[in-house]
Formats: structure tokens, C-alpha cells, sequence
């Protein structure tokens, strides 16, 4: 490390400590915040992070005190234990074995400004008043007091079959999704998996409760790029969900579409399901993102044939089979629905049918849509195979000329 990047560590770092101590001077102490610090897997560094802010928050006077502390006997560890003032854990006799467990009770007691509980997603030993860590960490925060814990990301609840498809090892200890969910923040503990491995053959991450088998399993380059895939999404999620919240506070009205999701309108149309199919696919592109099918039902609805009826109806029902939402609305104004549903819910991405014809466009729809849509891409997709589609040479003029007739930029999908 040169000069240049250890000045900007220590900037850094200034600025680190500067947000966690000016965070609880701010705020009133005692609100019984959440902190999870999010790992992929055993030995990227939680509890030492953990023990690190803790210092930190200690220099500037705020009363932090450890609760339980899961070091595995890490001598970079286990150094930073010092200092801090540390509730001793209470013995429990379980199956002729002595162990080491939180206690609650000297902790509620003691009414620290903030505690350090490691390992959330522990069960609690035979005779304790609740089954899971969580639930007793729960009790905590009620009682108004910040918690501080650690978690690798295969113990989230809905990931249990996805950790175990990716790494063949099943997890039996979860955390349900809304209580992490919760945290005011989530800190990702990130090491670059081949580092990670390095600490592996070096003897300094804890597996002594795997199988030499699981371990070769999970410790793949693999599986850990897999598993840190999910623990970067789940942590964009937070932030996405918190840069929503703060623009909603300063009273932006505009879609917040940080986190792409689709909105694709179906009619009693012979090409709904195409409609369907390809915002499926587009979903699918994108990594599987949220995806709804709305049907705006008009006064015409009473006239529909029963081949107009059957047209909807499998469009709703290939919807449901690909994992969309549906959602029906009820009015004439077909676009002034669409644009207030999308706006309402914060989509990203519109999806229609391309009109066949310039005719189809003098209706207003598209033009409203387009027009009405501002930060929301609207993507028109060409029905396949039908001879009274325009030719491709009229449909690309028509459409150029049209959009440097509007003058705006949207993305139009299988158009040009």
C-alpha cells in the first residue's frame, strides 16, 4: 500500500467514525436499532467489524458493551476484546455439555446505549423463554436498546433452498427475512473469495462443526461467487428500499424505479400472450425482477365475443403460470390507468403492444403514455408473424419521425 491509498484509508476511516458516533449523538438513544453486519460465508470478518465500530463508538462516548462475542479463539480477535467492557455469558448445562449463552437478563439490567450479540442465527438451548437468538434479541431492541449482530447470508429463511441447490449443503439454523429486513442498517462484510480461501488453508476460519466433506462442498470458488451474489442483492434491496423512503420524506413524486420493475398492459387481443411471453423474458434478463400484467376493463368489456374473452383469459393465465402479478382496473381512459398505477407503484418499465398501423397511434394512448411517462421507459413489442403489420422500411420511418416529433428519448423495444 502506497502513500497516497493509506492517506485515503485513514480519510475513511475518519469519516466512518464521524458517521457511527454523530448517528447515535443525533438521535435520541434508546429507539432499539437494528444492526446486522452480513457476510457469505464463515471467515470474511464480522465479529471483527463488530469489535472494530465498537472502539470506534467507545472513543466518542457512546456506551457500547458485548453481549456475546464468537471470536473462535482469532488472536486478531480475541485483541480486540480488550477495552471493552464484556457481560459475562451465562453457563447452561445441556446433554452433559456446558455452553456459553447470552444473558439476557444482566444485559436489560445493565441498559447499555447499544450491545454486540453475535451469531443471530443460534437456537437458543432447552429452557430458554424463546427458541431462536433473534426472538431473545427481539426483547433487546423493545426495551430500547440498539443491538449489533452477525450473520452469513445462507441463513436468511428464503434462501434455504437456493443455498442448498448452489452449495448441496443444507442449512438448518435460519433467520426470517422480515426480522433482518427490519434493521435500520445492514453492513456487508465483503472479502474477495479467493482471499477467503487463502484464510482457509491458513487454519483461520472456523469450521470445526462442518464435515471435512461439507467443507470441500461450500468452499468452492463457485459457490462462495454465488453466495456473494446474494448477500450483494439482498444488501441493494435495503438501500434501494431506504433511498425510496428518503425521497418520499422530500416530497419527490416521480417513479422511483432503482429497482426495476415491470408493467406490461394486456387486452382481449390475439397477441396478449405474446405481450406476456416477452416481459417474462425481459424479467428474466434482468435477473428475474417483479413483474406485473394490468388489464384496464373498459365499458367495451360487455361486448367482448367469447374469442376476445378467451384471448384475456389465457394472457391472465400464462401470467400467473410464469410467476407475474395480475392486476385489473376498471375505466375508460385506458391510458390515464395505466400511467397512474405505474406511478403509484414505482415501475420502471412499461410494455405494450406496437401498433400496427399510424392510425392506432392518433388515439392518444401511445402518445399520452409516452408523453405522461417521464423517467419510466416504455418498451412496444411488434406482434410476430401477422401480414397486416407494417413493412419494416414504413414502420422505422414512421416511428423516427415520430419521436423527433415529440422530442424524447424512450426505449423502444423490437421497434428499431
Amino acid at each position: 500500500m502506497d502513500i497516497e491509498d493509506r492517506d485515503i484509508e485513514r480519510e475513511l476511516l475518519a469519516q466512518e467514525l464521524l458517521e457511527l458516533s454523530e448517528a447515535y449523538k443525533e438521535e435520541p438513544i434508546g429507539v432499539g436499532n437494528l444492526t446486522v453486519y452480513l457476510g457469505y460465508a464463515p471467515g470474511v470478518g464480522k465479529t471483527y467489524a463488530m469489535l472494530y465500530d465498537a472502539h470506534l463508538l467507545k472513543k466518542e462516548g457512546i456506551d457500547i458493551v458485548v453481549g456475546y462475542a464468537e471470536t473462535h479463539q482469532r488472536p486478531e480477535t480475541d485483541a480486540l476484546l480488550e477495552g471493552l467492557e464484556v457481560i459475562e455469558p451465562k453457563v447452561v448445562e445441556y446433554k452433559g455439555l456446558k455452553l456459553k449463552e447470552v444473558d439476557y437478563e444482566s444485559i436489560l439490567s445493565r441498559k447499555p446505549q447499544i450491545v454486540i450479540i453475535d451469531e443471530l442465527p443460534h437456537t437458543n438451548p432447552p429452557g430458554f423463554p424463546e427458541e431462536k437468538r433473534y426472538q431473545s434479541i427481539k426483547k433487546v431492541l423493545d426495551a430500547g436498546i440498539d443491538v449489533f449482530t452477525a450473520m452469513n447470508i445462507q441463513h436468511l429463511e428464503s434462501l434455504k433452498d437456493i443455498v442448498l441447490q448452489i452449495t448441496g449443503v443444507e442449512v438448518k439454523e435460519t433467520v426470517p427475512d422480515p426480522f433482518v429486513k427490519s434493521a435500520k442498517e445492514i453492513k456487508l462484510i465483503d472479502l474477495p473469495p479467493r482471499d477467503l480461501l487463502k484464510r482457509l488453508k491458513e487454519g483461520k476460519v472456523y469450521v470445526k462443526d462442518m464435515a471435512q466433506e461439507a467443507v470441500n462442498r461450500f468452499f468452492r470458488i463457485g459457490n462462495l461467487i454465488a453466495l456473494r451474489t446474494l448477500a450483494l442483492r439482498v444488501l441493494a434491496e435495503q438501500l434501494d428500499e431506504r433511498l425510496k423512503e428518503y425521497l418520499r420524506q422530500r416530497g419527490f413524486s416521480g417513479p422511483l424505479g432503482f429497482k426495476e420493475k415491470l408493467l406490461v398492459g394486456i387486452y382481449a387481443s390475439p397477441y396478449a400472450t405474446q405481450l406476456v411471453r416477452a416481459t417474462y423474458r425481459l424479467s428474466s434478463e434482468l435477473g428475474g425482477v417483479e413483474w406485473i400484467a394490468l388489464y384496464v376493463e373498459t365499458d367495451r368489456a360487455k361486448n367482448f365475443t367469447e374469442e376476445e374473452k378467451n384471448w384475456l383469459n389465457k394472457a391472465i393465465e400464462l401470467t400467473k403460470r410464469l410467476g407475474g402479478r395480475v392486476e385489473v382496473l376498471k375505466g375508460n381512459n385506458v391510458a390515464k390507468e395505466i400511467i397512474n398505477y405505474a406511478k403509484r407503484e414505482g415501475i420502471t418499465k412499461i410494455i405494450l403492444g406496437k401498433p400496427r398501423r399510424e392510425g392506432a397511434f392518433a388515439g392518444g394512448i401511445y402518445k399520452d403514455l409516452i408523453l405522461q411517462t417521464e423517467g419510466i421507459d416504455v418498451y412496444l413489442i411488434a406482434p410476430r408473424g401477422k401480414k397486416d403489420m407494417l413493412p419494416r422500411e414504413e414502420s422505422q420511418s414512421f416511428w423516427k419521425k415520430l419521436l423527433k416529433k415529440l422530442k424524447v428519448h424512450e426505449t423502444l423495444y423490437g421497434v428499431l
